[in-house]
């Protein structure tokens, strides 16, 4: 068929068999240069790939107030959060026992709860209860150090209910940005804080009531055992300049009186203001060695002590002491006032 479409004006190379000049075969591939050959390229990294807008593969708009690609600004935060109730125990048992031992009635017995508690996770170690409790062993010990410490802070309540407050508040910063339940913590706080300085107010008012009570009948009962003693007493007091030798036994009508005649504000201020009279060289009067007067509990006695440095300090208006016996069971004299020599 090819011979028969050719004709002497039109030869048809390929029926022939020739081929055209300049025309190469179909069929063979002219080989290309060395580096030439096609090559599948990744696309550049730093493009980003096409996407149309509106559609569902482009990525979402950052939110309002954020700069797009700073990322979420509590991860940090989240990551401080206890992953497991075992951690969040641990974490409540450590903050109630470092919150509430600042706060125990006797600071000084700080001790016996820790003690408790290290005790407590050492036995239960030496009898090997930590398999039976899987793990919880120091949870235990930490239990019984903060019943410890609550009961050793049971003066002022008050306390457990700030350790509970301070709690809520640390639970409320974990949880932020949500502002709840730290809200719900400053408002406790403020509720067991105030509960806490009206108790300690009343403790203190309560503890300089019985000082007092107790100053006082320390006062009453306690005296010098012999009334030859008491010059002895105020002779150190004006030559040492020692006011508690001669203030600790002198009731306030003796008191008075020395303010009187040293036109002081007080006791101490008296016994330095004799101090500054009193000679140089001057000594202590020794006490005599008479015997001692009968005298019933209640009952005064003069002592005459115009001779002694006392007198020399204090002045003739001064020089004789009269003593009164407490109602203490054995003998003991208290200064009740002066009388002139």
């Amino acid at each position: 068929m090819d011979a028969e479409r050719s004709s002497p004006e039109h030869p048809d190379p390929w029926a022939t068999g020739r081929r055209r000049p300049g025309r190469p075969d179909r069929r063979t591939r002219t080989p290309e240069a060395p580096g030439r050959e096609l090559q599948r390229r990744p696309p550049p990294r730093d493009e980003a790939p096409h996407t149309v807008e509106g559609s569902v593969a482009e990525p979402a708009a950052p939110p309002p107030g954020r700069a797009p690609g700073s990322g979420d600004p509590w991860r940090y935060w989240r990551s401080l959060r206890p992953r497991s109730v075992r951690g969040a125990s641990a974490l409540g048992l450590v903050g109630a026992a470092v919150f509430l031992f600042p706060f125990l009635d006797e600071p000084g017995r700080w001790w016996v709860p820790a003690g408790l508690g290290f005790g407590t996770l050492l036995l239960l170690t030496l009898f090997r209860l930590d398999r039976l409790l899987k793990g919880w062993t120091p949870h235990v010990a930490g239990v019984v150090l903060v019943a410890a410490l609550v009961h050793g802070t049971r003066q002022n309540p008050w306390v457990w209910g700030l350790a509970l407050a301070a709690g809520v508040v640390v639970a409320g910063l974990l949880l932020l940005p949500r502002w709840k339940v730290l809200a719900v913590g400053m408002v406790l706080v403020v509720l067991a804080g105030t509960g806490y300085a009206f108790r300690s107010a009343e403790i203190r008012d309560d503890r300089a009531a019985a000082d007092a009570q107790q100053t006082a009948q320390f006062r009453t009962e306690y005296g010098v055992p012999r009334p030859q003693l008491a010059l002895l007493g105020l002779d150190s007091a004006v030559v040492e300049n020692n006011p508690a030798r001669a203030c600790w036994f002198a009731r306030p009508p003796a008191v008075d009186q020395l303010k009187a005649a040293t036109g002081a504000p007080g006791c101490d201020e008296a016994i330095a203001i004799l101090h500054a009279r009193v000679p140089a060289g001057a000594d202590v009067t020794a006490p005599d060695r008479k015997p001692d007067p009968d005298v019933e509990p209640g009952a005064s006695v003069t002592v005459d002590g115009c001779a002694t440095t006392w007198a020399q300090a204090a002045g003739p208006d001064l020089g004789r002491v009269v003593l009164t016996r407490t109602p203490a069971a054995t003998p003991a004299f208290q200064i009740s006032g002066f009388g002139p020599c």
